[in-house]
């Protein structure tokens, strides 16, 4: 069950997963900026099966808020799509909303080890393959490709990089 939300993220209830793929219900989904040491961040390659943007890009790891906060989905979501657990902290929540359907995204950011990185196991279901890439390169092919990237994705990024790099990344 995923939580439905309005616009303003308040809560109306917990809906199937199914009823969303129809786009009349906002969810709430949560994301994560995996950064390794050399501040590069992992992004996965959304698997072809997924109903939501596949083969796309976006966010290290990625996932639909069930019955739960933002913070224990994300936590959740990094075991079950990467196989590792890393600290991780807030950075902001934005709407990405598109004709009263998508979701309110909780952003994250956490930084691994270059031990921990080469745990990381992507789960095939959910991701065809995951890469490291510079900050600056992500935000540069989001604006000159966008049709490769999940809107959510698209969004954080181009969010960070308005807004001051320094003052979500450091």
């Amino acid at each position: 069950m995923i939580s439905e939300v309005d616009k303003d993220d308040n809560f109306l209830g917990l809906r199937s997963r199914d009823e969303f793929y129809s786009g009349n219900y906002i969810h709430r989904a949560s994301q994560l900026i995996l950064l390794n040491p050399e501040n590069k961040m992992l992004i996965q390659k959304r698997a072809p099966q997924k109903k939501w943007y596949p083969d796309r890009y976006t966010y290290s790891v990625s996932g639909t808020v069930g019955d739960e906060s933002y913070e224990t989905c994300i936590e959740r979501e990094m075991l079950e799509e990467i196989g590792i657990s890393v600290p991780f902290k807030r950075l902001f929540k934005f709407p990405c909303i598109l004709e009263n359907r998508g979701a309110i995204n909780t952003v994250f950011s956490g930084r691994c080890s270059e031990k921990t990185a080469s745990l990381i196991r992507p789960d095939p279901e959910e991701a065809a393959y995951v890469e490291w890439v510079e900050l600056e390169d992500l935000y540069r092919a989001v604006k000159t490709e966008p049709e490769k990237y999940t809107p959510s994705l698209k969004a954080g990024i181009i969010k960070i990089f308005k807004e001051g790099y320094g003052k979500y990344i450091l």
